[in-house]
């Protein structure tokens, strides 16, 4: 499937439901531009939350580099309190880790904004998200991804389609379980008490599929920062486990895999078992939308002719 298609990693990056951010570039440095402001976002249809996003998305835009490239994201605060920005998994510079009340980068005041700059050193899936742990439950919170250069891979080695699916969970206003109260509300602090379960911001049905031909390699990327595990099943194919919050792993099948607050692990596997297949989470509760099924954290591999 490799043959007619050309070399660039990058452009077959997806985030379904989501946005990929745009950028600038000048010399080996990829500038990206995050504003942090009040959002409403439709978790599902009837459902909307009134939260936190960046540059209005829920959760935030994809940011993509390339391995050796300097990274400048440049945070403007447009919420009414105090803010910063942190990339989680990537070792950098105290200076630029975006922790104020630990270290030396600066609490960005509502109306300020403040320019991170660090290596984008290592290959891996990381997100970025607020310092302030209680902003984060209400949506700020984004993919980051650094590829390797393409020049130093076999196409072979560079999948077909490579996509990212962000995992969250909600803690919204509801009735009884087993129904959904349509309107918009705003999620509770933290997410303690979770009833709704998101793949890129979605709940099913409203998640968008994967979309796959017979024959084709993928890889997908789960990102996790919500304060319970998720563990992800991919119905009909086995699968390799690629890479473990950015380092390499090697010759582990598996078909279930349990994705820690914190961590990203990306899987890949071969296109050789026509669908449409399931894609979710395993956990009973989070297959539903306050106790409603269907719903929750699924989505579909779709197969096209």
């Amino acid at each position: 499937m490799m043959g007619d298609v050309d070399m660039n990693w990058e452009s077959r990056l997806v985030m379904p439901n989501g946005l990929k951010a745009k950028y600038q570039t000048g010399g080996n440095t990829r500038y990206y531009k995050l504003v942090a402001k009040p959002s409403r976002h439709s978790i599902v249809d009837r459902v909307e939350i009134e939260g936190l996003g960046y540059n209005g998305s829920i959760p935030g835009p994809l940011l993509v580099f390339r391995q050796g490239e300097t990274v400048q994201i440049e945070l403007e605060n447009q919420l009414d309190k105090p803010t910063s920005l942190h990339v989680h998994g990537l070792s950098k510079p105290v200076s630029q880790d975006g922790i104020p009340e630990i270290e030396p980068t600066p609490l960005i005041k509502p109306g300020e904004s403040y320019v991170y700059q660090f290596p984008a050193w290592q290959v891996g899936t990381f997100f970025y998200h607020a310092g302030d742990p209680a902003q984060i439950p209400q949506g700020l919170m984004g993919p980051f991804i650094i590829l390797p250069n393409d020049n130093q891979l076999t196409r072979e080695q560079i999948p077909y389609r490579d996509y990212v699916l962000v995992l969250q969970q909600w803690d919204i206003p509801q009735g009884e379980i087993g129904k959904v109260t349509p309107g918009t509300f705003k999620p509770k602090k933290f997410d303690q008490n979770p009833n709704f379960f998101t793949i890129n911001g979605k709940s099913f049905p409203d998640t968008e599929g994967l979309r796959t031909k017979y024959g084709e390699k993928i890889r997908i990327r789960f990102i996790n920062k919500s304060s319970a595990s998720h563990s992800m099943h991919v119905h009909g194919h086995d699968f390799q486990v690629v890479s473990v919050n950015g380092f390499p792993r090697y010759n582990i099948y598996d078909d279930t895999i349990n994705v820690a607050s914190g961590q990203r692990i990306d899987i890949e596997l071969l296109s050789i078992n026509p669908g449409p297949f399931p894609i979710n989470g395993t956990k009973t509760f989070h297959q539903t939308n306050n106790g409603k099924t269907p719903g929750g954290m699924v989505t579909k591999l779709i197969y096209d002719k």
